[in-house]
């Protein structure tokens, strides 16, 4: 009777614990799944408040669809990628802030214009940095985007006839400085504008021999620091103008362009060329004979997003091109023909992350008279200089300086000799 009893009594685990063991190892399933269930409904619940928030929240844009008609550019051919921009030497690393435009003078002298206000000097043959003036008030923190409108931030910039002032693209609007005291004069001031409408963005220019500065306005919405969204939004809020320096007469000569950044004079100033950022093409606009006031396209489908262009003595134009646009995919181009998706990335991420979106190449090419690309120079990764700004020949001298809003050096490279030709 005792044998019976113990054969039929439950087994008693290691715990003690005389309860039914079967049911316990039932129960964890459901607590695991109570579990599983809360973290599916937490994370609904975020992808909900995320999809009202892209519904709802107002984007800082409004943006336009712009669909390109060409295929991206294959780096082939006249644009196979090369190591040539690997030769550039620095010049200053290290102490200069953005140099973003140049301009040679009689004697090889470079001047620029940085991002903390200043324009300054490179004696030639040396890093000697000599500062001419500032075209804004110097407080702490010039240097930074924010601190623009009051610091300065010099753009393009050229001399006047007899080389005595420099006409500068600037935060301020279209200045003039005495090349030996540093004086300022302003010509037009950015919150005065042209035609009753301030400027947010003045950039670059060219000056004709008669006097007649021709330049741009990038936006009349977004100023430099807000590029990205300028970018992104694609709207013609662009224009292109003239100021007689003569007579102090302005006047518009064209509106709704996209992102127009570079100008350049043809060799007879019959017609300007302007870059425009957004759409990666050349606007040719005609200031003489019988098209004076007409305009078509002169350059399309670059193989990247222009920003300054300038003539070379030998003929034709140099480009530079801070961002690349090449076959099988290019970011603004995939997203240029759909407003809502612009709209989101603009909610989502902050302006300033769309610089990291933008991959690190050097590249500048060269045009020929007829817009065709007859020459490329790069730096397939960037790794000596990347972000073009500008192009500036010192034929003299044979070279081209370069410049980047993004480095902290003027590059240097020598076009002379067995393997560089101007």
């Amino acid at each position: 009777m005792a044998d019976k009893e113990v054969r039929n009594r439950k087994k008693v685990d290691k715990a003690g614990d005389l309860e039914n063991q079967e049911d316990t190892k039932k129960e964890t399933p459901k607590v695991q799944r109570s579990v599983t269930r809360v973290i599916v409904q937490v994370l609904a619940g975020i992808v909900a408040v995320f999809c009202l928030y892209l519904v709802l929240a107002p984007s800082p844009i409004e943006p336009v669809s712009i669909v390109s008609e060409h295929p991206l550019p294959h780096f082939s051919g006249v644009l196979k990628p090369n190591t040539i921009l690997q030769t550039v030497s620095k010049i200053a690393p290290g102490k200069l802030i953005g140099p973003e435009s140049f301009e040679v003078d009689r004697d090889g002298n470079v001047y620029t214009g940085l991002g903390d206000g200043r324009v300054v000097k490179i004696l030639y043959g040396t890093e000697q940095i000599v500062e001419i003036g500032r075209t804004g008030q110097f407080i702490d923190g010039c240097g930074t985007a924010e601190l623009e409108e009051t610091c300065g931030r010099p753009l393009g910039l050229h001399f006047d006839k007899d080389e005595d002032n420099l006409i500068i693209c600037d935060a301020k609007g279209l200045l003039k400085m005495d090349i030996r005291s540093g004086a300022v004069t302003t010509l037009i001031p950015s919150s005065e504008g042209v035609a009753h409408v301030p400027f947010k963005f003045v950039n670059h220019l060219a000056i004709s021999s008669k006097g007649v500065v021709y330049f741009t306005d990038s936006s009349w919405k977004w100023d430099r620091k807000d590029w990205a969204y300028l970018a992104l939004e694609g709207g013609g809020q662009g224009r292109l103008m003239s100021y007689d320096l003569s007579t102090g007469e302005s006047e518009v000569l064209m509106t709704g362009l996209f992102f127009p950044n570079g100008v350049a004079l043809s060799p007879d100033e019959d017609f300007v060329l302007i870059t425009e950022t957004s759409t990666a093409r050349i606007i040719r606009y005609f200031t003489a004979g019988l098209k004076k006031g007409i305009y078509d396209v002169f350059v399309d489908n670059l193989p990247g997003s222009p920003d300054n262009i300038r003539a070379s003595v030998s003929g034709g134009y140099w480009v530079a091109l801070p961002s690349i646009r090449k076959w099988p995919f290019s970011l603004l181009d995939a997203i240029g023909p759909y407003p809502a998706l612009k709209k989101a990335l603009a909610k989502v991420f902050p302006k300033h992350v769309f610089s990291s979106f933008v991959p690190n190449y050097g590249l500048v090419v060269k045009l020929d008279y007829y817009g065709d690309i007859v020459a490329s120079y790069h730096d397939p990764d960037g790794s000596v200089i990347s972000h073009i700004s500008e192009v500036c020949e010192d034929a003299p001298n044979g070279v081209l300086y370069l410049g980047s809003f993004k480095n902290d050096f003027v590059g240097q490279l020598r076009i002379t000799g067995d393997n560089h030709h101007l």
